[in-house]
């Protein structure tokens, strides 16, 4: 079976004789030919290939391209040559640096043979290159199959043999290292047979290579991007790019560049309070323990807080700038704003089929400056938010077409939302109430009850396994599935005082969260959104929309039975929880839009005074922001300006060892200390904590912090305060509030 095999040469003057060798010694007969293509290399590569060129007439043949066009030309020139000038029925392409060895060659040509195979690529198996090399080359592989549809395990293998008819009458034009990417997508368009097989790889021995050097890589992505346009119809990502070059929806386009501009210009404003909140600080050390800390995995995951946010923090929170600054978890809240405002528009435009409905509804969350203020930190109310804004869009589509699978994405929003906030447990058992309902409502007499009881299943079986798991997770991890209610860490009496002014008092209870609405959304959006409801009740009547407005009730109730708190300065003097009245921004928003939907009934411009008004309202009636100045009282607050002061003397006076320290109510020490989670012995780290408790010492512990602010004195205060093992400890910082122990310190 006679092979041309083409070799593209750059500065290769120390591999190309012994690489072109190499392949003649493996080809003996005369039907074998090795075509050099030397790309304008400023070496001594050319004089090389002419050299081997007089000493094997015939069977080496060389191109000189009198300028570097790039390694895609070079294979371009190798290819037509091939075709123009021998009679080979196969061609193989592989490089000119010795990293491939041509033993592997009549295997490959042998199994071609066996298994009937136009193409046979390779992959390396093992890769010989240097990690930074490995990963590159990782990377893009990645990135054809995310954007060609490529299953090539490794797209840029130079060990390639094609049936010289697959290539005939090919047109080929990408540059550099996209070469490869273009032969395997053009040919899997015409049903050629492609196998792929594992060949040696060997680390190069002279002389550096020239991919990964950023003006090939970034014209690499040039041709590759260049590629992606012409071919990308035919691929799941092109079609789902076409329509972002090309919506379907251009007003919902725009108003999505728009929310991701706002949501980066936002992030942006509030750089100084970003992680004001400690709950914020809190979440960023959740999910950063699950890949570091003494016992790491995710069973740090369990206990109070609901775990999807912090899962969707994990991709990120491992790259130490990202977690410090807090974008690391910052990126989901900011990634939940865009898809909640897309949402809103989308519910809005279904309930009243008027684009100006659903701009209204989008701009008054968007605008709203509590939103742009939480969805700026890592918080985990916008997380809620979207996934609450996507449960009520697929039921309302779903109350219109009864399709399945608007029911079924339903089920899936409503089982994000449990794994997010306990709030979308109440939305869970609502939203199976209204499917029921609706079901009962529509369906035959004598089948009512079925089909309403089959349709209840089949969205509760989605909506509830979140809460199912969670009951279970906390069983095998605490051994109470309702540790998250009633644990150590979860009771109310954490939080709620004894003299709690709401607790047990309806009126106090009620104006409480209404002082929060307002707080929020300012006083003229709920105007707006009472007229919005008293058209919607009359024209649409859809308890849909309504469903999160439900979750204001609730938190009445919750504070009339004193589970949380929630303190606004017109009944308490003070603020905390404040962000809870912004739950009911979703059906606040529809309703607006629902009245900017009937304004445009009346013509264009009243829609546009409506609109305008409803967006305009929303920011200007908050500029005091009470989320802001609440998120600023922590900071301010003693407790965290005394945690500050020790993380900044730890900061800078940590040097190695393990750390006993309690986690809760020491958040902001242990995240501003930059101490490395993997070296704090804390709570979570189930015995070990236990055992570091008992004895620091024969436990590997070096240093040691205690809280004990009267009223508020930590565990590890409790358990070591005047014990026999701090012996060998010597306080090394103390400010009334704290003091940190250290081991092996004379005075």
């Amino acid at each position: 079976m006679s092979v041309a095999v083409v070799m593209p040469a750059y500065r290769e003057e120390a591999n190309l004789a012994a690489t072109v060798e190499d392949f003649l010694t493996t080809l003996e007969s005369d039907d074998h030919w090795v075509i050099v293509v030397v790309d304008g290399s400023p070496d001594g590569t050319g004089r090389v290939a002419d050299l081997l060129a007089s000493r094997f007439p015939g069977r080496v043949r060389v191109v000189h391209h009198p300028a570097n066009l790039g390694y895609g030309a070079a294979v371009r020139t190798g290819i037509a040559l091939a075709l123009a000038d021998t009679g080979a029925r196969r061609i193989f392409l592989t490089d000119s640096d010795g990293q491939f060895r041509a033993r592997g060659l009549p295997e490959l040509i042998a199994e071609a043979e066996r298994e009937r195979a136009d193409v046979v690529i390779g992959y390396r198996s093992p890769r010989a290159d240097p990690p930074g090399r490995r990963m590159a080359g990782a990377a893009w592989t990645w990135l054809n199959r995310l954007l060609l549809g490529i299953g090539a395990r490794d797209v840029d293998c130079a060990y390639k043999l094609f049936d010289r008819h697959v290539l005939e009458r090919l047109d080929l034009r990408a540059d550099a290292a996209t070469i490869s990417p273009e032969l395997l997508v053009k040919l899997r368009h015409r049903d050629v047979r492609i196998i792929q097989r594992p060949v040696e790889h060997f680390p190069r021995l002279h002389g550096e290579q020239s991919g990964g050097r950023l003006p090939v890589a970034l014209r690499s992505l040039r041709s590759l991007l260049a590629l992606w346009a012409e071919v990308s119809g035919s691929t799941r990502a092109g079609r789902a790019a076409h329509r972002v070059i090309r919506p379907r929806d251009p007003v919902l386009a725009v108003l999505t560049v728009l929310a991701a501009v706002l949501s980066v210009a936002a992030w942006q404003h509030f750089d100084a309070v970003r992680l004001a909140y400690p709950d914020s600080i809190s979440h960023l050390l959740i999910s950063r323990r699950v890949i570091s800390s003494p016992t790491p995995g995710l069973a740090q995951l369990g206990g109070v807080w609901l775990p999807l946010p912090h899962l969707l923090t994990l991709p990120l929170v491992w790259i130490d700038g990202w977690y410090h600054s807090g974008w690391a978890a910052t990126a989901v809240s900011m990634a939940a704003y865009v898809l909640a405002i897309r949402y809103l528009y989308r519910t809005a435009l279904l309930l009243t089929g008027s684009r100006w409905a659903g701009a209204t509804a989008a701009a008054v969350l968007a605008l709203c400056p509590a939103v742009l203020y939480l969805q700026s930190t890592p918080m985990t109310e916008l997380p809620l938010l979207a996934c609450l804004a996507a449960t009520v869009y697929h039921l309302t589509a779903w109350r219109r077409t009864e399709d399945y699978r608007s029911l079924a994405a339903a089920g899936a929003a409503v089982l994000l939302a449990t794994l997010t906030r306990y709030e979308g447990w109440v939305i869970a058992a609502l939203a199976a109430v209204i499917v029921g309902w609706t079901v009962w409502r529509r369906s035959p007499r004598r089948r009512r009850l079925v089909r309403a009881e089959a349709h209840v299943i089949f969205y509760g079986t989605l909506a509830f396994a979140g809460i199912a798991l969670w009951l279970v997770w906390n069983g095998v991890i605490f051994g109470d599935p309702l540790y998250f209610y009633a644990g150590e860490y979860a009771k109310p009496s954490l939080w709620v005082s004894r003299d709690e002014l709401t607790a047990g008092d309806w009126r106090a209870s009620l104006l409480t969260y209404g002082y929060a609405v307002a707080g929020n959304l300012g006083p003229v959006l709920p105007l707006l959104a009472a007229a919005g409801l008293a058209v919607h009740v009359l024209r649409r009547r859809d308890p849909v929309c309504l469903l999160p407005l439900v979750l204001a009730l609730f938190f009445v109730c919750a504070l009339y039975t004193g589970q949380r708190p929630l303190h606004v300065e017109e009944i308490a003097g003070d603020l905390y929880n404040v962000r809870f009245g912004l739950i009911v921004i979703l059906p606040v928003a529809l309703l607006a839009g629902g009245l900017a939907a009937e304004a445009a009934r009346a013509g264009r411009p009243a829609a546009a005074l409506a609109g305008a008004f409803a967006v305009v309202a929303c920011p200007l009636a908050t500029a005091e922001l009470d989320v802001r100045r609440e998120a600023e009282a922590f900071r301010t607050g003693e407790a965290v300006r005394s945690g500050l002061r020790a993380a900044a003397w730890l900061r800078s006076h940590y040097d190695g060892g393990r750390v006993l320290m309690q986690s809760f109510g020491n958040e902001v020490l242990t995240f501003h200390s930059r101490v490395p989670t993997g070296s704090i012995l804390y709570e979570g780290s189930f015995r070990q904590w236990k055992a570091a408790l008992a004895d620091p010492a024969a436990n590997g512990v070096r240093w040691i912090h205690m809280r004990r602010t009267p009223g508020d004195r930590d565990r590890v205060w409790k358990a070591l305060d005047g014990d026999p093992a701090l012996r060998g400890y010597t306080p090394v910082y103390d400010d009334g509030d704290r003091v940190v122990y250290r081991a092996g310190v004379r005075r």
